[in-house]
């Protein structure tokens, strides 16, 4: 099997290329899955390989209004006029209510100040806040202010973007309006206006417009008439506690929808890990770097130290070393020790 798989005339090719080579000269009982062992035990092939990207989705649980919001940025953008450049964005999770401010910098500072201003000052504390690892959130500014203010602040793991992607979702959407709305690089000054739009328009989730969800009344133009103080009560007391249970239901009924035809197209890689399996970790960096084409993408092996739920582990090295930050299981796979096979 060696030359018919390692030998560099076989060129490492896979499982279903290697099995047919050695059926054209030998047969042997089981073949097949010794071919397939000894292809998945080759060291240099295990270290090759891009991540899967087919795994089963694990919906975001939904509570109150401003309980849970996620925050991004955009950019880096075409200056405008007033020297802008980046948009930080926060959507919460229950109204899918957006803000968004436009910043000179994605930095810590334009972060804290846009948490406390903007969501905090209008909607009050969130419970939790969820944000990639990137250091304009991850630093000890960000940790200050959502410790004063005991906010839970959970981060996406590496290479798992989909954990924030009802605020990725609203970035397509706010740049492609800022697209065809701003002209001479004054998009920031069209932020406002698009945050209005969108907080008015029915989400296909809810199936109420987030402004409604919020305010309990709808959002005066300027061709609507004013409702009577008893109309405004009677909404407010009346059907937005009834309407905010009714979007509720339609959130958790559309995330098992979407759940439904998401995993009925995909087929896990590998099933879930367990303590001490041990695993090869997909390192980005030899992924993305143009010189690193040639350089191994799966590093380790390491052992599964412990479980953190949805697809997250820790882990350590062989010699007890635990990483200090989860892993998704999409950045994981089983690392398989190779058998001592005869060479044929």
């Amino acid at each position: 099997m060696y030359l018919l798989h390692d030998h560099e005339l076989s060129a490492h090719f896979g499982i279903r290329a290697t099995q047919e080579k050695v059926k054209e000269k030998y047969y042997w009982k089981g073949m097949n899955k010794d071919i397939e062992e000894y292809v998945k035990s080759c060291e240099k092939c295990q270290r090759r390989g891009r991540i899967s990207s087919k795994y089963e989705m694990n919906p975001i649980e939904i509570k109150e209004p401003f309980y849970q919001i996620g925050i991004d940025f955009v950019g880096p953008l075409p200056f405008t006029k007033k020297k802008k450049r980046y948009i930080i964005v926060a959507m919460d999770y229950f109204t899918k209510w957006p803000e968004a401010r436009a910043v000179t910098r994605d930095t810590a500072e334009e972060t804290a100040k846009f948490i406390y201003e903007d969501i905090i000052c209008r909607h009050g504390c969130p419970q939790k806040i969820i944000s990639d690892r990137g250091t304009h959130f991850k630093n000890r500014l960000i940790e200050s202010l959502t410790e004063r203010f005991n906010i839970k602040h959970n981060f996406s793991t590496s290479y798992h973007p989909q954990t924030n992607g009802l605020v990725e979702r609203f970035n397509k959407t706010l740049c492609e309006a800022l697209a065809k709305l701003s002209t001479n690089n004054d998009w920031d000054e069209k932020i406002p206006s698009i945050l209005f739009a969108y907080r008015n328009k029915v989400h296909s989730s809810t199936k109420v417009k987030p402004f409604y969800l919020v305010y309990g009344r709808k959002a005066r133009y300027f061709d609507n008439d004013d409702p009577s103080d008893d109309e405004r009560i009677i909404e407010l007391l009346q059907k937005l506690p009834s309407t905010r249970r009714r979007a509720k239901e339609e959130i958790v009924k559309a995330q098992s929808k979407q759940k439904e035809y998401h995993d009925k197209r995909i087929r896990k890689s590998h099933p879930n890990f367990e303590i001490r399996n041990k695993v090869l970790k997909f390192e980005a960096s030899k992924d993305n770097a143009r010189t690193g084409k040639l350089d191994d993408k799966w590093r380790g092996p390491y052992l599964i130290h412990d479980i953190q739920g949805n697809n997250v582990y820790k882990i350590k090295t062989l010699d007890g070393k635990v990483f200090k930050t989860p892993i998704n299981g999409k950045l994981l796979k089983i690392y398989h020790d190779r058998k001592d096979y005869l060479r044929i």
